[in-house]
């Protein structure tokens, strides 16, 4: 199996079980650990091919870090949540998780980067890709969510979201693996 459908599984089963651990309360898995869960399914595919020792802690204090900055910058893209809901065609928490993923994410991928610069010429590039991710894991997790949150909690949802998260960092990750080593 190639990388990337590895990187994509992985990452898709962690959001799973975080969001079978959150349901239906308890947040805990979803605003401190989600960093810590992804981070070690990541770690399990990334340690085959750097040394990814700090991979865990770094994904589990960057996305707490995340969370914390996208608590403090959210209210200054309720305007903007506002306007796309009034025209987008789609629900507000369609697109509040949209808008405000993309801070948690690029934190997350700011994290990441600092393990990935001794590794890749281009890294910077990481941060870019894992805040679309935020995005993409924002849309795709949100809608899935309003079609099976009820009957599977959020483990249906952000197993998928995560997955589609895992999709674009994953392309990335090929990318830099590929062809910009520093050996």
């Amino acid at each position: 199996m190639s990388l990337w459908i590895i990187w994509i599984l992985a990452t898709g089963m962690a959001g799973a079980f975080i969001g079978y651990m959150a349901a239906p309360t308890d947040f805990f898995w979803e605003l401190i650990g989600s960093g810590f869960v992804v981070g070690t399914a990541q770690w399990l595919v990334l340690r085959r091919y750097i040394n990814a020792g700090w991979w865990i802690p770094l994904s589990g204090f960057g996305w707490i870090l995340g969370v914390n900055f996208r608590i403090l910058t959210g209210e200054n893209l309720q305007q903007l949540v506002g306007f796309l809901t009034s025209v987008g065609g789609f629900w507000e928490v369609f697109w509040l998780n949209t808008t405000h993923e993309p801070i948690n994410f690029a934190v997350l991928g700011f994290a990441q980067w600092l393990l990935l610069r001794r590794h890749f010429r281009y890294a910077f590039w990481w941060i870019f890709a894992s805040a679309l991710s935020g995005a993409v894991r924002g849309a795709v997790g949100s809608y899935v969510c309003a079609f099976t949150c009820k009957i599977g909690g959020g483990t249906i949802s952000n197993g998928i979201g995560w997955a589609a998260s895992g999709t674009v960092t994953g392309i990335v990750l090929l990318w830099l693996i590929g062809n910009y080593s520093k050996n």
